[in-house]
């Protein structure tokens, strides 16, 4: 048993070759990278900015700190690290390395059992418990200094591009007039996004920006690495990889992902995939209803097809139609022309004739006249010429 163990402890190892420290952004390596007090104030002075009375001189810390609260279900979390000043203040700081739904609400919920926990904390210790009655009573809502470290190896939109960001609660109103203050400075989330992180070893200026490129790059250095700085140097020896144990070395490699991760990534899976059936079963009421609605179309667009055909014989019809009508009404004003010319020139032969028979009356009526002064007898006259007894004697 003891030889296998050797034996996975060197194949570890082997798949280590060529990179000399183990990711600290996996959890057994981070809490490794962090397992010393010196370290984690030296982190924390420099990622908080606390300088002067402010600066964190002592404190506790822990990992895996398990807390539960009924919601109204048991619901339990466990803070990656979580620690404790000696001036008062609660602190816990996550490793994250992958986004998942409701991240945003974890990151509140978290803090939310850090500000419980700070409180019974606070209420449970020996100078609160030294107060008298009324001075218990006097500081029934006060609350303690919590800080919620979010280390992210994803990037998260809402840090607005910043590799670092301070979230605290501020007044809309104060936003709006430009003064952004908080309203307390007792509860507040530092985000760091490693991802947007991009300094190069020399760009490296002060510390919070070495401990960040430590924290981001440790894992993917391909030689030893020294900073000439006590906490730092001795950080990147807990997780090198020749000095990890046995049981550090199987912690890493099986820390793809906790336990609570993998459930929460399951459960999203499955919401998922519940909504894709949904939508699956939606499409395809929506594909039949598609279909039928094409069915019909094709049917009304076969119907119109059978229109526009028979409205294109009806039109040809009519066009033949049209042309033969116009034929006709062409033959029709050749023969109007027609009939107008022969009517015009009956008109002139009319008037022509007329003409003639005024001419041929009035010599007729000359005659006639003639023949009575010579005394031809009326009815002589009337009947040679054709004439009434009356017109004769009207001469």
């Amino acid at each position: 048993m003891k030889k296998q163990n050797v034996s996975n402890v060197e194949r570890i190892r082997e798949s280590y070759k060529g990179r000399p420290y183990l990711d600290p952004t996996y959890d057994p390596a981070f809490k490794e990278f962090f397992d010393d007090e010196t370290t984690l104030k030296e982190f924390l002075n420099h990622l908080l900015h606390l300088e002067g009375k402010e600066k964190i001189e002592q404190l506790t810390f822990s990992f895996d700190n398990h807390l539960r609260l009924r919601t109204p279900y048991l619901k339990e979390i466990v803070f990656d690290i979580y620690a404790t000043t000696a001036s008062g203040r609660f602190i816990n700081i996550e490793m994250q390395r992958a986004n998942h739904s409701f991240f945003l609400d974890r990151v509140i919920l978290y803090n939310a059992f850090l500000t419980i926990n700070a409180k019974q904390s606070l209420e449970r210790s020996l100078d609160f418990q030294a107060l008298r009655d009324f001075e218990k009573q006097h500081k029934f809502y006060e609350l303690p200094e919590t800080i919620s470290i979010w280390v992210c190896n994803f990037d998260l939109k809402e840090t607005n591009g910043k590799y670092i960001d301070a979230w605290n609660l501020y007044s809309d109103a104060a936003i709006r007039e430009g003064n952004a203050i908080p309203i307390t400075q007792k509860n507040k989330y530092i985000i760091v996004n490693l991802t947007r992180f991009t300094k190069s070893l020399k760009e490296i200026k002060n510390p919070e920006d070495a401990w960040l490129y430590l924290l981001k790059n440790a894992g993917k250095f391909d030689k030893i690495q020294e900073f000439e700085n006590f906490a730092l140097d001795s950080a990147l020896e807990r997780i090198r990889v020749d000095f990890a144990g046995e049981e550090l070395l199987n912690a890493q490699e099986s820390s793809m992902l906790t336990q609570g991760e993998i459930n929460c990534r399951l459960a999203e899976i499955a919401l998922k995939t519940e909504e894709f059936q949904r939508k699956n079963e939606a499409f395809q009421q929506q594909s039949k209803a598609f279909q039928q609605q094409k069915e019909e179309f094709q049917r009304k667009s076969e119907e119109l097809n059978h229109k526009t055909e028979e409205f294109q014989r009806k039109s040809e019809e009519l066009n033949h139609k049209t042309e033969e009508f116009q034929r006709k009404s062409e033959e029709l004003n050749h023969k109007t022309e027609e009939f107008q010319r022969k009517s015009e020139k009956l008109r002139l032969e009319k008037e022509k004739m007329n003409v003639e028979y005024q001419k041929i009356f009035a010599e007729k009526h000359a005659m006639a006249k003639a023949l009575l002064q010579d005394g031809v007898a009326i009815e002589v006259i009337a009947k040679h010429f054709g004439l009434s007894v009356e017109e004769i004697r009207a001469l």
